[in-house]
């Protein structure tokens, strides 16, 4: 019996806060469109832990740990970038984000990639797969690249859209394929800046911001800033089960 292919999402953080539930506890959680996306089309999606692991070391010991029994890794989407990651100053503190959860994710994406493993990043996990491969990106689209093209609108979330320019004959152009004129979903105020040189860019905004990109130097690396878990359609599920059948080979 041939077994769906073990797919790990990427988490989010939650620090040790005086909430109502999990009083001054630290929590690592998962959004639940990703994973019902990943299982409607074939994978059976799991969440891997940090598990309290801080020392670079011991993440590059569990993110191997981890990648050798998965078959594909998510980046999700979540906490801003911190500068330090791709070696630039903190503008502000509001986009410190979250360096530990930096330094998992990228330990994972090069376990995943040494160990051939597909990857899908999306929206911060866009950037997180830019930054691991030498990419930078802007702290703050709003105050450092002027543009009348509104990225985060945090009343209309994803219900704020744009227009997406895609390269002819691209495997991001193939998603949209009879859909007529691509448009998706936008939720963020960081992006990428400096492409990494391994990257091919074949998706942008209309004012020129990259969408989407994939990187050649590995078996199968795409990366999109926009959220296909909210966006459905055809162009999602095409892209999960793209994903997913290529960590079924």
């Amino acid at each position: 019996m041939q077994h769906p292919p073990l797919i790990a999402i990427s988490p989010n953080h939650f620090p040790a806060e005086d909430r109502h539930l999990y009083k001054h506890k630290a929590l690592e959680y998962g959004e639940g469109a990703m994973a019902t996306w990943v299982r409607a089309v074939g994978g059976l999606p799991i969440m891997p832990y940090r598990a309290g692991v801080e020392e670079p070391a011991e993440l590059e010991a569990l993110a191997n740990a981890t990648m050798v029994r998965c078959d594909g890794l998510l980046l999700s989407g979540g906490a801003d970038v911190d500068p330090s990651a791709y070696g630039e100053a903190l503008r502000d503190p509001r986009w410190a984000g979250d360096p530990l959860r930096d330094a998992h994710e990228i330990a994972l994406y090069r376990a995943a990639v040494v160990l051939d493993k597909p990857v899908l990043g999306v929206c911060r996990g866009a950037q997180l797969v830019n930054v691991a491969e030498g990419g930078t990106l802007w702290q703050d689209l709003g105050t450092q690249r002027k543009s009348d093209l509104v990225h985060r609108d945090q009343d209309l979330y994803d219900d704020n859209r744009h227009d997406l320019e895609v390269a002819a004959g691209s495997l991001i152009a193939g998603l949209f394929e009879g859909e007529g004129a691509p448009r998706v979903n936008s939720v963020h105020h960081q992006a990428v800046r400096d492409l990494a040189p391994s990257a091919t860019a074949e998706a942008w905004a209309p004012d020129g911001v990259v969408e989407g990109f994939i990187v050649r130097a590995h078996r199968w690396v795409v990366a999109v800033q926009w959220h296909p878990e909210w966006l459905g359609g055809a162009s999602s599920r095409r892209l999960f089960t793209a994903f997913v059948e290529e960590a079924g080979r």
